[in-house]
């Protein structure tokens, strides 16, 4: 194991070496472009697991892009020469998806649940908006899509919108949001936005 570690470490330059022994805790690392951060992030994960510090399904690695969670699993791959299945590599979106397909239950959904995309959510709304007479002057679909989308990523429920909704066009708009959801909820369906959401809704209701 030692060859190996010696091995690993030697194809690193000074700063990248410095960071990927580094094991006394949180570590931020700040580089540019091209400067091998990817490279580091896999030779972390060869070096915590050869040096006994993680097992395989200990490692978690987020990335934001599938180019750039596909490159890191191939990496890490061919770096320890091992199955991947057990360790947790991939975007914020699949990862969470796939905590979802486990742990979903917790809130009451199916493992089998659809993820809907844009397009779905626009439509969704589309039926909502008719159903409940909303005037498109005030609120289109399109624009109930994105205003709930920035509501979500500023983790704002509809029961935290309901208490500061004051105008005409927030009151719809909170009563679209919730009803948004109530069908989601029916239909066993997640969007994008919940996807990261409902996770971290899962961890604080069950920490175990």
């Amino acid at each position: 194991m030692e060859y190996y570690v010696k091995k690993l470490l030697d194809g690193l330059n000074p700063r990248q070496r410095e960071a990927v022994e580094f094991l006394g805790g949180p570590l931020l690392i700040l580089a540019g472009a091209g400067s091998g951060k990817t490279r580091v992030l896999t030779y972390k994960i060869g070096y915590l697991i050869e040096k006994k510090e993680a097992r395989p399904e200990e490692i978690l690695a987020l990335t934001f892009t599938n180019k750039a969670a596909g490159e890191m699993k191939q990496r890490v791959q061919t770096l320890l020469k091992s199955d991947l299945q057990y360790m947790w590599i991939g975007t914020f979106h699949s990862i969470c998806a796939r905590i979802l397909r486990r742990e979903a239950h917790h809130l009451g959904y199916d493992s089998n649940f659809t993820i809907y995309d844009v397009t779905d959510q626009v439509r969704l709304l589309q039926q909502i908006c008719e159903t409940m007479q909303v005037d498109s002057k005030v609120l289109t679909p399109k624009r109930a899509q994105y205003l709930i989308s920035d509501k979500k990523n500023k983790m704002v429920s509809p029961e935290d919108f309901a208490k500061t909704a004051v105008q005409r066009a927030e009151k719809i708009l909170y009563e679209v949001y919730t009803e948004y959801q109530k069908r989601l909820r029916k239909n066993n369906a997640l969007d994008f936005d919940d996807l990261l959401l409902k996770p971290l809704e899962i961890f604080t209701r069950s920490p175990e």
